[in-house]
C-alpha cells in the first residue's frame, strides 16, 4: 500500500501516455518509425513538503523497504482526486494499476520535524 499513499498525497502528478517508439534515418535521409507495442504509463508524482515526521515517518519508512525494485499491484488513480484523468465523466470504478518505483526522491528533516523531498517519485507501469 506504500505506493498507493504517495498518490493520495501527491501535490503534483504527471502521466506520460506517449507511446515508445523506434526510429531510423537512412543515409539518403528517409526517416522510419515503428511503434514498439503497448507503451507503460509513466507517473510522476511531487509530494509535498511540510508533513510533519512524526505523521508520515511510517509511510516513509515503508516506501524504503519496498524500495525501487519491489512492483505493487493495483495502485489506484482515484476519481474523487484526479477527475481531470477521467474527463467529464465518473468511471464505475478508479483506474488502477501494477506500478514499480523507478526514482525515488530524498526526505530531507527541517524545523525540527517537517519532511521536505529533493524531488519527485518516478512509477512505471508493469507490464510483465
Amino acid at each position: 500500500m506504500s505506493f498507493q499513499w504517495v498518490f493520495d498525497n501527491a501535490e503534483q502528478l504527471s502521466i506520460n501516455r506517449l507511446p515508445t517508439v523506434g526510429s531510423t534515418t537512412a543515409r539518403d535521409g528517409t526517416y522510419r518509425a515503428v511503434l514498439r507495442g503497448r507503451n507503460p504509463h509513466i507517473f510522476t508524482v511531487k509530494l509535498p513538503d511540510g508533513p510533519r515526521w512524526s505523521d508520515i515517518y511510517t509511510n516513509i519508512e515503508t516506501l524504503e523497504t519496498k524500495g525501487t525494485y519491489t512492483p505493487e499491484t493495483g495502485v489506484q488513480i482515484k476519481y474523487s482526486l484526479y477527475p481531470w484523468f477521467y474527463g467529464n465523466v465518473a468511471p464505475a470504478s478508479n483506474d488502477s494499476y501494477d506500478l514499480i518505483c523507478i526514482q525515488m526522491p530524498q526526505w530531507n528533516i527541517f524545523a525540527r520535524d517537517q519532511v521536505s523531498w529533493d524531488g519527485p517519485f518516478i512509477f512505471v507501469e508493469d507490464l510483465v
